[in-house]
């Protein structure tokens, strides 16, 4: 049973409706007997020093939509006595939530942070940039889209904003050339490269069907083909895999279980990088699954 919890709450949020959220969730929780410190955000970076500020919290709830919640994860601190992650979900996709099959209700929501139950979740972590993930990091096709659509963004975001960013992209894409090492192997080429502990993907798309977290590795997915209907494809793989349940056989992409993927540039180029669904900065990046790096309330 916890007692101290801090709230974090992007306002802007699922246009208002996670600051009411989190509202009525604060107030269920302090009839209940518990110490709730709600904060809000007002810019990038609040929510990670407001995380920073909580070694006395029992847990962290982040509210929002996943980007929320992976700038509270970089804020968190981390270890046996540190505050467990906690989401209250208000976002677009809300991967996290779908995966912990969070419920919607303020009160059911309120109960699941107020029991506490943490579970130990693998932490995703670029050693050359120190960014950690919770869910998945990639560089290729989808990470390009993001960077374009955040650059663009005015105010909260749509799916079908995602989705308009991503045809209207894909016609003058110019596919990048990826150095990929998987746990100091030799180096390969690719074009796209995912690595995920979820199967589930922003939408109805299931890219890593075999991802989970607490494997101690990630699932990557590395697609050669660099041509245009090489990337529909894969996209329509990923929705049929979304439907049937059916890992993607495509001649030109490769699966395999890894704890450390190294990135590079191949021709030097800039290639843009996403981690968590939000833009994780260019190329190269060092990504290395930390077993049980973190705690995640869970219902």
């Amino acid at each position: 049973m916890l007692d101290r919890v801090k709230i974090i709450v992007n306002p802007a949020s699922g246009r208002g409706r996670a600051l009411k959220l989190a509202e009525e969730v604060a107030g269920l929780l302090r009839g209940q007997g518990c110490a709730v410190d709600l904060q809000q955000t007002t810019a990038i970076g609040d929510a990670r020093r407001l995380a920073r500020e909580s070694e006395d919290c029992g847990a962290v709830a982040a509210t929002g939509g996943d980007g929320t919640v992976n700038e509270v994860l970089n804020g968190l601190p981390l270890g046996a006595q540190a505050p467990a992650l906690a989401m209250l979900p208000s976002g677009t996709a809300n991967v996290l939530a779908k995966e912990l099959k969070l419920p919607q209700k303020p009160a059911e929501l309120a109960g699941v942070i107020r029991e506490g139950k943490a579970s130990l979740w693998d932490l995703g972590v670029d050693r050359s940039g120190g960014r950690r993930f919770l869910l998945f990091a990639s560089a290729g096709y989808d990470a390009h889209v993001v960077h374009l659509f955040h650059a663009e963004r005015r105010g909260p975001i749509h799916m079908w904003q995602y989705l308009y960013w991503g045809m209207k992209s894909v016609f003058d894409y110019e596919a990048p050339r990826i150095t990929v090492e998987i746990d100091g192997g030799p180096p390969e080429e690719a074009a796209w490269v995912l690595v995920s502990q979820v199967p589930t993907y922003g939408g109805p798309l299931v890219f890593t069907p075999d991802a989970r977290p607490g494997r101690g590795t990630f699932e990557v997915m590395i697609q050669r083909g660099r041509g245009r209907w090489d990337l529909v494809g894969m996209f329509w793989s990923a929705f049929l895999a979304h439907l049937f349940g059916r890992r993607c056989r495509r001649d030109d992409v490769r699966y395999v279980a890894a704890r450390r993927v190294r990135l590079s540039s191949a021709d030097g180029k800039p290639v843009p990088v996403q981690m968590d669904g939000d833009p994780g900065g260019h190329l190269p990046a060092e990504w290395e699954i930390v077993p049980g790096g973190v705690r995640v309330v869970t219902p």
